[in-house]
């Protein structure tokens, strides 16, 4: 019975544009900024499926260009900026410090062999 009173609770608002591109977002956030494994308690950061999110978000500006009110079009436009620095300062900030980051680059590489570019400098000899 509990069940029932927790869903009629938690009432979705309706799906809009604004609310589409929010959930986008929100998931391009969650992959730029890391979330935690509820397995293994790790930190996965994952830019291949940030990239990918923020490239879905603009092929839905080039194809809704000209057909959303100003409201729709200035919250895509600023929050694709947003989404584009936050990808700019990841990928910076795991150039500047690639020994700390280890186990973070660990869980991305594993989940994003197919849409990730990967860096394979790992891959070389180590038997000097």
């Amino acid at each position: 019975m509990e069940e029932n009173i927790t869903q009629e609770e938690t009432q979705l608002p309706p799906v809009d544009f604004i609310s589409f591109i929010t959930d986008l977002i929100t998931t391009a956030h969650l992959y730029l900024q890391g979330f935690k494994d509820p397995e293994t308690d790790k930190v996965i950061v994952n830019l291949g499926l940030a990239k990918r999110m923020i490239d879905t978000l603009e092929m839905l500006e080039e194809k809704t260009n000209g057909n959303l009110s100003a409201p729709e079009s200035n919250y895509l436009a600023n929050s694709l900026y947003d989404l584009r620095m936050g990808y700019v300062r990841a990928v910076n900030s795991q150039k500047d410090v690639p020994e700390q980051d280890t186990a973070p680059e660990e869980p991305e590489q594993d989940v994003s062999n197919e849409d990730n570019t990967s860096t394979e400098t790992e891959d070389t000899p180590n038997e000097e």
